[in-house]
């Protein structure tokens, strides 16, 4: 990355109640016994509203982040609204966030195409608009939440839908984490042409790959402490394993089991619940890797 160093700071997430799969309304017996074959156990159900789970998120960045909301240039929203699986949230919803927090000064973008890579989108955004304007911070906020327990079950078992938002400040005053690296690649023939599965999945699996070996040779790949990407089943962590040259032993896989796949939120997650799980030296280097229909994501943060 060139410019300004940029930084993460004041990550937070909530996330649903613990279901065990066979709990899962409307689950159908067979559906639920190949999901668990492939490790995943539980799911994450909320009793709050998709505009709940992103206030508390919310808030919890702000009390720990330690930013004033009159600093706080831009928001972006990168929920999943345009999916099937998941709610939208309202204009007068996000009024009421952002009015609460006194956010109400800040521009609001919408981060929504990339699906569950909408967290690498809102990344690129809230660095080109860092770097355009002459502000320093800008807060992301990333959720979802299923309208129905028959919408949690994602296509061909890749995994079950959890319920949960999470958020951040993008700074260029400092932070936890410093964001080394930040690439994406698209492949707008996702968006007319139907693919089966195993070729999505395979697909997905290359694209990754690339941005993973793209990554720059001063952040050595051998070095990366760990890697977080979606929880998805361990089928396709193995194949993704293969074509990065990864053992398990670099994946963080303690979530799949427990909460599923948060949409957008799952890395972030998964590097906080790690971090909190381990004493992370500074200068310690993790690689993120997202997955959207037509969109791949790949950045590394560096403790600070």
């Amino acid at each position: 990355m060139t410019g300004q160093p940029l930084y993460l700071r004041g990550i937070a997430y909530t996330v649903g109640d613990a279901v065990p799969l066979a709990d899962i309304e409307e689950g159908d017996p067979e559906q639920i016994e190949v999901f668990t074959k492939l490790g995943l156990h539980y799911f994450r159900k909320s009793p709050l509203s998709l505009p709940d789970l992103c206030h508390r998120s919310v808030g919890d960045t702000l009390r720990t982040g330690g930013v004033d909301p009159a600093d706080i240039g831009a928001v972006l929203l990168a929920t999943t609204v345009n999916s099937i699986h998941a709610v939208g949230l309202d204009y007068p919803e996000v009024a009421q966030i952002l009015g609460d927090y006194g956010l109400v000064d800040a521009k609001l973008y919408g981060v929504s195409l990339a699906k569950c890579s909408n967290l690498s989108a809102a990344l690129e955004l809230g660095s080109s608009l860092l770097r355009a304007n002459d502000y320093s911070e800008v807060l992301v906020i990333v959720g979802d939440k299923c309208a129905r327990d028959r919408d949690r079950f994602m296509d061909s078992a890749e995994s079950i839908l959890s319920d949960g938002a999470l958020s951040f400040i993008l700074s260029q005053t400092g932070g936890t984490y410093e964001l080394r690296h930040l690439a994406t690649s698209s492949d707008l023939s996702h968006l007319t042409r139907t693919f089966g599965v195993l070729e999505f999945v395979d697909n997905s699996v290359k694209n990754l790959g690339r941005l993973w070996r793209a990554i720059p040779p001063e952040l050595p790949r051998d070095q990366i402490e760990k890697v977080f990407c979606g929880n998805y089943n361990m089928l396709i962590q193995r194949n993704l394993m293969r074509e990065l040259g990864a053992g398990r032993q670099a994946f963080y896989l303690d979530n799949l089991r427990r909460l599923g796949h948060v949409f957008s939120c799952d890395v972030l997650i998964n590097l906080s619940d790690y971090a909190a799980s381990t004493n992370v030296a500074p200068a310690t280097t993790f690689a993120c890797l997202t997955v959207g229909y037509f969109r791949w994501g790949c950045f590394v943060v560096q403790k600070c």
